[in-house]
């Protein structure tokens, strides 16, 4: 269908030349092919969020101007869905070969995603699954690439229940809520955690250092009598924020803080024994995303599910890890 569309545009237009020669520039922000014959992907990004979040997208972009695509680049502000399903409808209507989507909520794309399924557009959905109900909606992803979050909890876990095994009491900070992230992270953590470890109470700072120092100097306060002795945090930022609250308290060294990302800030908190244990969240799978919107273009199968590899770290290896130079991010 979309390469029948592409042929009556071409007719229609055969009239104007000049306005022809206008299209497909890769600074207007139109699909198709772009002057250099470039293949057009559009890239349905969250936007500025913290380290992790620039780290990934910064990536992203360089990768694929080195595999030779002409990529869009359409950032949100503030988790704003609205903004990222107007800029996917318009790269459907624009008629891109591909897009890429890092959702900022993980319901409400079905309709963009069966508008993107008539177009024949390939959908790459990239660090953030999103839930599809419509049948005919599913048909246009063709693959999620990312790290496992269900993993990254599961880590957290395991890590409390080796720190204490006879038990504690602790808090776990969450990002917002409805995102496949957020969940995920959790299924993972529930799905390891051990019977005597209590979580006394679970809360969002949405990913914010501030609030998360707010949130957890309250939480600290209100149960001092229960003796907590440990926070998940669902990201660096938040865990870093934790920390501030912590150490104000009196608390450093008495409750094990645990995040996930992996920036180099949460990298150094942790060797200063601000952190506990930092989970790595892997940002950089451009080429992987890259390869797989390639391999698709090209006729080539693509697996539903590419898993980015990750790893943990102690204050031992995030020395080590800041001392080689080998963080990106």
């Amino acid at each position: 269908m979309k390469n029948w569309k592409k042929a009556i545009a071409l007719v229609a237009s055969a009239a104007a030349l000049v306005s022809v020669a206008a299209c497909g520039s890769s600074n207007s922000g139109d699909g198709g092919s772009s002057d250099s014959g470039k293949k057009v992907v559009g890239f349905v990004a969250v936007g500025p969020e913290g380290g992790f979040r620039t780290a990934n997208e910064d990536d992203i972009k360089a990768a694929f101007k080195d595999a030779g695509f002409d990529l869009q680049y359409s950032p949100t502000q503030n988790n704003d869905q609205q903004k990222q399903i107007q800029a996917f409808n318009k790269f459907v209507n624009d008629e891109v070969d591909a897009i890429i989507l890092s959702s900022t909520e993980d319901s409400g794309w079905d309709d963009s995603l069966k508008k993107a399924a008539e177009a024949e557009i390939p959908v790459f959905t990239v660090d953030r699954n999103v839930e599809v109900k419509d049948s005919e909606a599913k048909k246009a992803i063709v693959s999620h690439i990312g790290p496992s979050n269900e993993w990254a909890g599961q880590q957290a876990a395991e890590f409390v229940n080796k720190s204490f095994p006879d038990g504690a009491n602790g808090f776990i900070l969450e990002g917002p809520a409805g995102l496949s992230v957020v969940k995920d992270r959790g299924t993972g953590w529930f799905d390891k955690v051990a019977s005597n470890i209590k979580v006394l109470e679970s809360q969002s700072a949405n990913w914010s250092t501030d609030e998360a120092k707010t949130v957890t100097a309250g939480l600290l306060d209100k149960y001092k009598s229960e003796n907590p002795q440990f926070i998940f945090a669902q990201n660096d930022e938040m865990g870093l924020g934790a920390a501030q609250a912590v150490d104000a308290a009196g608390l450093k060294g008495k409750v094990k803080i645990i995040t996930i990302d992996g920036t180099k800030n949460a990298l150094q908190a942790l060797v200063d024994g601000d952190l506990s244990f930092v989970i790595e969240y892997n940002p950089i799978f451009g080429k992987e995303t890259a390869q797989a919107v390639k391999d698709y273009l090209d006729g080539k199968t693509v697996e539903k599910d590419i898993q980015i590899e990750s790893k943990t770290f102690d204050a031992a290896s995030a020395k080590e890890a800041l001392d080689n130079g080998s963080r990106a991010y």
